[in-house]
């Protein structure tokens, strides 16, 4: 097949002919800055739909770990004590549960923090395309150029992801940390949180945060020079550790921000507080890291893998949609428009792959 290229979405092909040579791609190609945009509201309604359903699926497994975490801390429940005693609540009355304060607050948490993933990917992908578009129509930029320059961008893309989804997990992190402390923590202290366990729990998760997002592509990339692995599997497995030793440093501060607040120690010296919360953290450090350890699973991995998954799904089923109308329209400006609509998908799909493509 001369100059043309072959795209395939699960079980659909597109023949692409290449615009350099086909004038009837031309006039396609010179549309590309409506094409995104036309079906930008669907794939952004997908991004929401399926980072809201993920999330209420792990959600009250987190819910359950974070309160036992917070009870250990008060001194007032074991972790396994207090995990029996929500999961026997939540057998005897689910719904209850789904509308407490205490699960919608941690759905909350998660849906926000994956639909801000999902929602910015989308974006950085539309205006890749747009900007992708242009230097393709710059006659006078070289192809190594393109190159380097399309990689800045969709490095500067990822940095841009993880700022935006870093800063919405934080401040809902934290907005959830302190409700929990304030409903399952020691009654008898004020309401009032201090800065320091604010600062303690900002420095948590970014840690936990940057061993998600950053750490992983660092570590692979030793992992693959010193090991035999490919760079799809050192990723996956760095992926997975990184967060699990990364709770090492996490689980200390999430101690010590409880503590700070469930005990003021206003009436011990310096030093003294400092040795009462150090034995306070070494007591408790097992248990809490091995709960802290089990809650990433679900969060970041098992919830990662399924939000991707599902977020393909979304986009296939719109391709699939617009081919159907091919099928259906009679008219052939509303079968131009549906080809357009197709084209723009099967691109932004294709970028996907792509991308995936390279990170192995």
């Amino acid at each position: 097949m001369n100059s043309s290229e072959i795209i395939e979405m699960s079980k659909i092909s597109v023949v692409r002919p290449d615009s350099t040579t086909d004038p009837r791609t031309q006039q396609i190609s010179s549309e590309a800055d409506r094409v995104l945009s036309s079906s930008l509201t669907d794939k952004i309604a997908g991004d929401v739909l399926v980072a809201t359903g993920i999330t209420f699926g792990f959600s009250p497994f987190l819910a359950i770990v974070d309160k036992a975490v917070i009870q250990l801390a008060a001194g007032t429940h074991t972790i396994a004590r207090s995990c029996m005693e929500t999961i026997s609540s939540i057998a005897r009355n689910p719904t209850a549960f789904v509308k407490s304060p205490s699960f919608i607050m941690m759905w909350g948490v998660y849906a926000a923090t994956y639909t801000t993933a999902n929602f910015l990917k989308t974006i950085v992908e539309h205006n890749e395309h747009m900007k992708q578009r242009a230097r393709e129509e710059s006659s006078h930029k070289t192809q190594s150029k393109r190159d380097s320059t399309g990689k800045a961008i969709s490095k500067m893309g990822t940095a841009s992801t993880f700022l935006g989804t870093t800063l919405i997990n934080s401040t809902t992190s934290i907005l959830k940390d302190r409700a929990y402390a304030r409903m399952f923590g020691t009654s008898s202290v004020a309401s009032k949180v201090p800065a320091i366990t604010y600062g303690l729990w900002a420095s948590r998760d970014a840690i936990v945060m940057g061993s998600s997002f950053v750490l992983p592509e660092m570590v692979s990339e030793t992992l693959k020079e010193g090991t035999s692995m490919t760079k799809q599997d050192a990723l996956r497995l760095s992926q997975f550790l990184c967060p699990v030793f990364t709770q090492v440093f996490a689980t200390p501060l999430q101690l010590l921000a409880l503590d700070f607040y469930n005990r003021p120690l206003r009436k011990m010296s310096y030093a003294e507080a400092i040795l009462d919360r150090s034995r306070f953290v070494g007591q408790n450090f097992s248990s809490v890291m091995a709960a802290r350890v089990m809650r990433m699973a679900p969060a970041y991995g098992i919830g990662g893998i399924g939000n991707t998954y599902f977020r393909n799904e979304w986009r296939n089923m719109l391709i699939r949609r617009e081919m159907k109308k091919i099928d259906e329209t009679s008219t052939e400006q509303d079968r131009r428009d549906s080809a357009k609509n197709l084209v723009g998908l099967v691109v932004a799909r294709e970028r996907e792959a792509r991308e995936r493509d390279q990170s192995s």
